[in-house]
Formats: C-alpha cells, structure tokens, sequence
C-alpha cells in the first residue's frame, strides 16, 4: 500500500510534511509508512480518503481498478460526523421542529474542494 500511497502523492504533487498537515498527524508517521516500517491504520486511511475524495478506496487498498475515481458532485451539502452522515434541515422540517435548538454549534474547520481536485482547508486556531 505504501508504493500507492506514493504514487498518489506524486500525482497530486504533495510533499510528505503537507500530507502531515492535511490528515493532522505528525510528519513521522507518514516518513514510517513511506519507508515501510509502519503499515497504515484505519484511522490513517480514512482520514486519507475523506481528504482526498477523487482517490478510489479500492485501488488504494487493494491496487485494483484505477487510481482515481469520479466523484460525484452532492446537490446538497452533508455534514460528516465521525459515526454518522447527517442530512441538513430541509425549509419544511424548518418550520415544523420545536425552536429548542436555536443555539448554533461553533464551526472549527470548513474544506473547499474544486473541481480540479485540489482543496483548501481553514482550520480554527
């Protein structure tokens, strides 16, 4: 897994110190995957996947099919959580819910992806 790792990291053109910062693990777990002594954990490889969303899980995990995927493009946006996939509230169910859920929950990080594949994350510090 490590050579595909690699392989898409120069696809995207991505030094290993910016991987570190985009996943938000330290600079030495990704040198240890690189060089072999680690094998990547779940954790690290869903983080992988939810960053780059073009990247096709199959390939990277198995090495079958192609490296890179169409993604498709959401008509709506959805809120990842880290145990469910949460819908937002339609202007109906708006309307209908109780109003004891006025208080608005603080935003910490916000990703913007494009279409040419890159992205951008502002994290709150």
């Amino acid at each position: 897994m490590k050579d595909r790792i690699k392989k898409y990291m120069d696809y995207k053109s991505i030094p290993a110190g910016e991987l570190a910062n985009l996943l938000e693990v330290q600079r030495s777990n990704i040198s240890h995957i690189l060089n072999g002594r680690n094998m990547p954990g779940a954790a690290f490889i869903e983080k992988f996947l939810i960053c780059f969303p073009d990247l096709n899980a199959r390939w990277l995990l198995t090495g079958k099919g192609e490296m890179t995927s169409d993604i498709e493009i959401l008509s709506e946006p959805v809120l990842i959580t880290p145990k469910e996939i949460v819908k937002p509230v339609t202007k109906e169910q708006k309307t209908d819910a109780p109003d004891n859920n006025k208080k608005e929950k603080p935003i910490s990080k916000v990703v913007l992806f494009f279409e040419d594949g890159t992205f951008i994350d502002y994290n709150k510090k």
